[in-house]
């Protein structure tokens, strides 16, 4: 198949899933307005016109048509429903595939008439819709989309990349380590995880991991520094896979303080690397935790809880053990990268090769 995808190339999320098609040998092309990182497929950078982020998109959708008829796409897929996938839909090439990504339906879609117009339109231009969680898959039927557009397909972890310590459990020696790998947006509000750090300092002894980047950087160094909390909390800025598993194989805790969130990649990693999780009481979050069987949930933003959950599970060694070897198994059964993409690929394919909406497109 000839794939062009329409996303963020500066997202390991959008490059990592036009990588999967490329290397399984299909001719990919990444069209995208903002500066690529390194991308698995060739990349073409779209500069709009005008400044604005949606006039911007949709001065430059005279150059983006001029690739698409370069390139011939069989399948054009946008990676996020609003700004990517809307002028995707304008673009008027098919068959069009929206792939969600938790916030835009999550967070955009009930923010603004605006966000609403342009979501709507894309998704009903669509003729498949992917989703990684319920909750989003949830939304869409609400919004009117048909159930049969829709295939729910998790983004799942490199199990050659994440996986357990040989030979046990979690942790490298070197005293109590907690991670957290969220990027540092308000979205993700780490600060309560650091609000949280007194409270349980006072009981245990535990040193702080922060593997993420972005806006709120500055302030959240402040804020550990006014609470005298610079030698018990490191930040190491965002890390690539192998680096990041292995920060992941040597803490005892993960914490997970999303305000929002559909499937956590975050969360799976964490998992399959046997780190018990701590993370907030979100419904995709059930989707893969169950308080108390395989983790434990907190309200979003109490921090106070947050630290009781903490000494729970670092006082609980037998709780922690559990959960570790109930995340290892729920992980292989449905968190795996390959074979969740494999179900993609299989929808792309039946859809490349038919000229109406697709029948069942999880089988």
């Amino acid at each position: 198949m000839r794939i062009a995808f329409l996303g963020d190339a500066s997202l390991d999320h959008v490059r990592r899933w036009a990588g999967y098609f490329g290397e399984r040998g299909h001719e990919a092309l990444l069209l995208s307005f903002e500066e690529p990182g390194e991308c698995p497929v060739p990349c073409r950078r779209l500069k709009p016109v005008l400044p604005t982020k949606l006039l911007g998109y949709a001065s430059a959708l005279g150059s983006m048509k001029s690739e698409l008829e370069f390139f011939r796409p069989d399948i054009v897929n946008a990676l996020y429903a609003g700004g990517y996938g809307f002028v995707a839909a304008l673009s008027g090439f098919g068959p069009l595939v929206v792939t969600t990504l938790g916030s835009d339906i999550l967070i955009d879609y009930p923010s603004s008439p605006i966000h609403r117009l342009q979501i709507d339109y894309a998704l009903r231009k669509a003729e498949l819709v992917t989703t990684d969680a319920d909750i989003v898959s949830e939304r869409l039927v609400r919004s009117g989309i048909p159930p049969v557009k829709i295939l729910k397909a998790y983004f799942g972890i490199d199990e050659g990349v994440f996986h357990p310590v040989s030979g046990g459990g979690p942790g490298t020696g070197g005293g109590v380590r907690i991670i957290s790998t969220r990027n540092l947006h308000p979205l993700y509000d780490v600060g309560c995880l650091i609000e949280a750090l007194p409270a349980l300092l006072e009981r245990i002894e535990a040193h702080t991991v922060i593997c993420g980047e972005g806006p709120e950087r500055a302030a959240l160094e402040r804020r550990v520094s006014r609470l005298g909390l610079g030698d018990r909390v490191e930040f190491k800025g965002r890390l690539h896979h192998e680096a990041l598993a292995e920060e992941l194989r040597s803490a005892d805790l993960y914490v997970s303080t999303s305000r929002s969130d559909s499937t956590s990649v975050s969360l799976l990693e964490a998992m399959a690397c046997g780190i018990p999780p701590v993370v907030t009481d979100l419904q995709a979050n059930r989707e893969w935790i169950s308080d108390g069987v395989n983790g434990l949930l907190i309200p979003p933003g109490d921090s106070a809880a947050l630290a009781a959950a903490l000494r729970r599970m670092l006082e609980d060694h037998e709780l922690a053990k559990r959960f570790r070897e109930a995340n290892l198994s729920i992980v292989r059964e449905r968190g795996l990268w390959s074979e969740n993409m494999a179900k993609v690929e299989r929808a792309f394919t039946r859809l490349a090769g038919s000229t109406g909406e697709v029948d069942d497109p999880g089988a």
